[in-house]
């Protein structure tokens, strides 16, 4: 069941203006933490996940699409009034991201909120390490960090496998859903054309008794209501199933996105531990008194207290990215049961909705001709 009460932030009353050679469009961001509203464009809220995705790797951020060059006009701002909206409700239910620094900049009144967020710089291993654990406070210490990484990328395997496949079925959704809009479309024209029809033509052969007529009959306020309900309440079923299709694919380039920067973050425990093996290399040559062509033209001991000093500095961060690896890895396994519990929810809700919808349509066409063969007309010709 939705939920009627107002979202935490959101945005609306979208106004195209013109600037420079360029025009833009400004979307008002409202909600409980913004005193007055503020005035946001569409490419400030992909700045605004850009920055969070590089500021917590390993960790699910919702998805929005980066804006295409070149896309304009009502039915564009209208489709990321609804992206940028569902950006914010996911984001409003992750604590951590909605209540993070990045979006404490993003609500500033700046006039370049882009400048803002890119001023943010990325944290070492220490402070990232400090504000996982803070967050992330239930795992376990003996945890297998190898073992869960192969199960991460065996599910990374299968989404990259899902993802084209799924991207198909929304095209195919989205043709199906405008074919039947078509479809209503001409529907609802016929029944229009029925009437005039009658009123144009067959009305003369009756001399202008419209209780002689069907459609043209405004005495006959069954027919007319339902005539009003076809054209009025029918219902595009696939109108939620693409918007749940889409869903889907946001989700899943969301989690792959997810699972690349927890890869990235092994990547750079890989380099900096090469780095460590290299260093103590030269640390024991040098203490050895071997002499390389770096080291000729320097004081050793100089030389010796700084790589001691990066040796140093490198097992602490070894250390530290070890610990966010661990935590991150442990926390994804979370995530990605919870992902996979929505997916099928949303999916046996959406063919929920799809066969309520069908029936209810369904009704309206059969109450729709009952009411025609119900017509004192139809039933005493027959």
């Amino acid at each position: 069941m939705e939920s009627n009460e107002e979202p935490e932030m959101y945005v609306c009353d979208p106004v195209y203006t013109k600037e420079g050679v360029k025009g833009c469009t400004h979307y008002k961001l409202k909600g409980s933490r913004i005193p007055e509203p503020l005035n946001r464009r569409y490419k400030e809220f992909n700045a605004l996940r850009k920055k969070l995705v590089e500021r917590w790797p390993g960790i699910f951020i919702p998805n929005i699409p980066e804006k295409k060059i070149g896309q304009k006009g009502k039915r564009i701002t209208i489709m990321r009034v609804e992206l940028i909206n569902r950006f914010l409700k996911k984001l409003s239910k992750i604590d951590y991201l909605f209540n993070s620094e990045e979006m404490e900049y993003f609500l500033q009144n700046s006039s370049n909120v882009c400048k803002t967020l890119d001023g943010i710089k990325l944290e070492n291993y220490e402070d990232l390490l400090k504000k996982y654990s803070q967050i992330f406070t239930e795992y376990d210490d003996n945890f297998d960090t190898d073992a869960g990484r192969q199960e991460l990328e065996k599910f990374e395997k299968k989404l990259n496998v899902i993802h084209p496949k799924i991207k198909n079925f929304r095209s195919i959704v989205s043709h199906a859903r405008e074919r039947y809009k078509i479809d209503q479309e001409n529907y609802t024209e016929v029944i229009s054309m029925l009437s005039l029809y009658e009123k144009e033509s067959l009305n003369k052969f009756v001399n202008n008794d419209e209780e002689k007529l069907i459609f043209f009959n405004t005495k006959n306020t069954e027919l007319c209501n339902n005539i009003n309900k076809v054209q009025e309440e029918v219902i595009n079923p696939y109108d939620r199933l693409y918007s749940a299709i889409n869903e889907d694919t946001l989700n899943i380039e969301a989690m792959i996105e997810a699972l690349e920067t927890l890869k990235g973050l092994h990547d750079s425990y890989n380099k900096l531990t090469k780095n460590l093996n290299n260093t103590n290399i030269e640390l024991t040559e040098l203490q050895a008194g071997k002499t390389s062509v770096k080291t000729m033209f320097k004081k050793k001991d100089k030389e010796i207290d700084k790589l001691s000093e990066e040796k140093e500095n490198l097992e602490k961060d070894i250390d530290n990215l070890g610990q966010i690896i661990k935590i991150v890895t442990y926390n994804m396994q979370s995530t990605i049961q919870e992902f996979k519990t929505t997916s099928l929810d949303n999916y046996y809700a959406e063919l929920s909705r799809i066969e309520s919808d069908t029936e209810k349509n369904a009704t309206i066409f059969d109450n729709l001709w009952e009411a025609v063969i119900k017509d004192k007309n139809i039933s005493e010709f027959n």
